[in-house]
């Protein structure tokens, strides 16, 4: 007698469509993130978009001519029409030389040029105006950052003269520069998270392998008392004791400090039902004993025979302990004040309260720039991960 299979098609396709939703809602979030690191403040303003920003990666070049109409409807005191001459003069408005403008070699044509500097964190507006020789105004242009002047203050000049070039610089390098150009440390950032997530996760896979492994092992007392306190505790939400945490490391003196974002990392309940459950599914009690009657001590039986048995589930561990305490910001928030300490999401935070404007382009970019570490994290883990989740839930 012949037993068919178990699953029907329906029941496969139904998996399958599962785990594309499953796919696109961890996908899309990063695609949108990384589309809006491509846009400007004004685009992402504009609504939601699935392609990147105009000129997301290429400059352009506009040149300012000086075009004023001739025509005038006002009439002078005699009732005769007012000429609008064709020459006027050129008069810089809020372009102070190292602050809003600074002269710099082309290195093409070895010549000086007038560049505008406008710097993002700068309130005034630079601006050329042409004026008549009764000073009335006939042509105003605000220039923005980047913009090479080819005409001087106080210079007389003919309608349809060029006066500037307007060059604007790729979407993608203007956010950078909204990104670093105000004090944004983002390399320090990048440093300090990369210290606390690095001694987090080593502490907490390394105590819950530990951990899980004497409660595996050994047969003592009160063994299984330990095991649901350790199940109870995976269980209460984190939120319950946050203010009981701030309170005490205040009372120590820890604020300020790494302290607190790396040494309770040791305490990660979840990783040691993870790793007992991968031991109790591969880890041969004859090795151990063979190992004890060779005359190897218990720290070195597990540092050099059980860490490289329990790999997958150690590896599997450190991905998600070290995507938490990357990403945390609620902690480090509340426990580091001195900003040399921010971590890289305290930093991308910190944009939003900028006193001249918020610039979301630059904030989805360094949100961007973080998930950089944690995808080249994965990619190098990530060999462990499938036979550390399989081999971890099944009992042999």
């Amino acid at each position: 007698m012949s037993i068919g299979r178990s699953d029907s098609p329906i029941k496969r396709y139904f998996i399958h469509a599962l785990m594309i939703f499953l796919g696109l809602v961890a996908v899309v979030p990063i695609y949108v993130v990384l589309i809006n690191a491509t846009r400007t403040t004004e685009q992402i303003n504009m609504g939601f978009s699935l392609v990147p920003g105009k000129n997301a990666f290429n400059s352009t070049n506009t040149d300012v001519f000086a075009n004023w109409s001739l025509d005038s409807e006002e009439v002078d005191e005699d009732g005769a029409p007012v000429i609008i001459p064709d020459e006027g003069t050129v008069r810089y408005l809020d372009l102070i030389k190292d602050t809003t403008m600074e002269e710099i070699k082309n290195k093409k044509t070895g010549e000086n040029e007038i560049h505008v500097i406008k710097k993002l964190t700068e309130s005034r507006q630079p601006r050329i105006v042409i004026v008549d020789s009764k000073g009335d105004r006939l042509a105003l242009y605000n220039l923005p950052d980047k913009t090479i002047l080819y005409v001087k203050d106080g210079q007389k000049i003919k309608r349809g003269t060029l006066v500037a070039k307007t060059v604007v610089m790729p979407n993608i390098l203007y956010n950078w520069r909204a990104l670093t150009g105000r004090g944004f440390q983002i390399w320090q950032g990048f440093g300090n998270s990369f210290f606390i997530a690095f001694c987090a996760t080593l502490l907490s896979v390394y105590f819950s392998g530990l951990t899980a492994y004497g409660l595996h092992v050994y047969r003592f007392k009160g063994r299984m008392a330990i095991w649901i306190i350790i199940l109870i505790v995976m269980m209460l939400p984190g939120s319950l004791t946050f203010i009981g945490f701030v309170q005490l490391m205040a009372r120590w003196r820890l604020n300020d400090t790494y302290i607190p974002l790396i040494i309770p990392a040791i305490a990660a309940a979840a990783s040691v039902l993870f790793i007992r459950q991968y031991m109790m599914s591969v880890l041969s009690m004859e090795l151990i004993d063979a190992a004890r009657i060779d005359g190897a001590g218990e720290f070195h039986i597990f540092n050099t025979i059980i860490i490289p048995v329990i790999i997958p589930a150690l590896a599997a561990q450190s991905i998600f302990s070290f995507v938490g305490s990357w990403n945390n910001f609620l902690t480090p928030f509340v426990i580091i004040s001195s900003q040399e300490r921010y971590t890289l999401p305290m930093l991308i935070q910190a944009l939003r309260g900028d006193i001249y404007r918020t610039e979301f382009g630059g904030i989805y970019l360094g949100i961007a720039v973080s998930l950089i570490p944690i995808i080249i994290f994965y990619g190098f883990m990530s060999r462990f991960i499938i036979s550390g989740l399989t081999m971890g839930g099944i009992k042999e």
